[in-house]
């Protein structure tokens, strides 16, 4: 177990909140997003900021995984996280890009990390979840992390606690 810097967490989230550039936003929580997954055994960061070969997608950060006991092990190899660092609530298009983006790289994981979660509008939340399910069902799992649930991490084992919970609420819930 490893601690997180719980004031540099927070001030990452402060300076990107006061940031003026969408762009500058959606890095700062880029590196937040390393800096928390980089402490974790066996995690190191692939890729970042990669576009496709046809130029028409971009992935935020790409995540090696050795699968040793006391990280991530029970994950596969390589699984992405999607950053949004947005002042409201993404909305089902989001959720449905970024698990294309899951699906079409042949993956079965991904982290999309929204500072303000999916939208709670009913109807939008539900269509959201209907996104989620139907991948689920194609076995690919993507999962939601809030700034809420980052500012409630203490060290690198509630984040793999924190995933633990989030994909088992995924599967049960659906």
């Amino acid at each position: 177990m490893i601690p997180y810097d719980r004031s540099k967490i927070k001030e990452m989230f402060d300076v990107g909140e006061k940031s003026q550039s969408n762009q500058e936003k959606g890095k700062i929580l880029e590196d937040l997003a390393c800096y928390l997954f980089e402490l974790i055994p066996g995690i190191a960061i692939a890729k970042r900021n990669s576009m496709n070969q046809y130029d028409t997608e971009e992935v935020d950060v790409a995540i090696w995984n050795d699968k040793v006991q006391d990280g991530l092990h029970f994950l596969n190899n390589l699984f992405l996280i999607e950053c949004k660092n947005w002042s409201k609530s993404v909305t089902s298009i989001e959720v449905n890009w970024f698990a294309t983006k899951v699906e079409d790289r042949g993956l079965d994981f991904g982290i999309l990390l929204a500072t303000n979660g999916i939208t709670k509008e009913e109807t939008e939340i539900k269509r959201a979840q209907s996104i989620l399910t139907g991948y689920l069902r194609k076995h690919i799992q993507i999962i939601v992390l809030t700034k809420e649930d980052i500012l409630g991490l203490y060290s690198t084992n509630d984040m793999i606690l924190l995933i633990k919970d989030k994909i088992c609420e995924l599967v049960v819930n659906g």
